[in-house]
């Protein structure tokens, strides 16, 4: 009988060990679930800001003014044309549009200056608006035809200054210079000829 009852509280305790054991594994088991789940939610929050931090802007503000008959500050969603803001603006009678470069992708902050007849063949005339010349004498990158682009530029040739104006077309205006090594063909070594004759407005 006593035989008999110590193996009975043997069995006893041998199960509440391994209830003990059981128990604890599984509390381990949820606690590591936790803070594998909440390191997946900060992470996700990490990777979610730095997307924000690249993301482009959402519109364009321009000034169109000259021969025009509401001068004033437009808005457009980023990637809009010249011509957008330029009929928005309703051109007079008197402004010569011939010289415009109306497909262009208007650049953030920009002014859009629209001439009078007689004004575009005058020296300085307000066509530089179209102009690939910022007023700092370097290539604006983000005005400059493929034309201004392969006469200007050293090491720039007509297949890649049209690969510029194409990639700026298909992604909108450049935000800083470095981004033109984004177009195929310009390595390290063509950036770093040309960086201090580019501009971005």
């Amino acid at each position: 009988m006593m035989n008999l009852d110590k193996r009975l509280l043997v069995a006893v305790v041998l199960v509440l060990l391994i209830a003990f054991g059981l128990g604890t594994f599984y509390g381990a088991y949820r606690e590591r679930q936790k803070t594998a789940g909440d390191f997946t939610l900060i992470n996700n929050e990490v990777t979610a800001v730095g997307m924000d931090t690249n993301e482009q802007p959402s519109q364009v503000i321009v000034y169109v003014t000259g021969e025009v008959e509401y001068p004033n500050v437009y808005s457009f969603p980023a990637g809009a044309r010249v011509h957008e803001a330029i009929e928005k603006a309703v051109p007079k009678p008197t402004a010569d549009l011939r010289h415009i470069d109306m497909a262009r992708v208007m650049v953030d902050e920009e002014t859009i200056p629209v001439p009078a007849m007689g004004e575009s063949s005058e020296p300085g005339a307000v066509l530089s608006s179209s102009s690939g010349i910022s007023p700092s004498g370097k290539i604006n990158i983000n005005r400059a035809s493929a034309a201004e682009l392969d006469q200007h530029l050293s090491g720039i040739g007509p297949t890649l200054a049209q690969r510029i104006v194409d990639y700026r077309e298909k992604n909108g205006p450049f935000r800083k210079i470095e981004d033109l090594r984004n177009v195929s063909g310009i390595g390290e070594k063509r950036f770093a000829e040309i960086k201090d004759q580019i501009d971005v407005k």
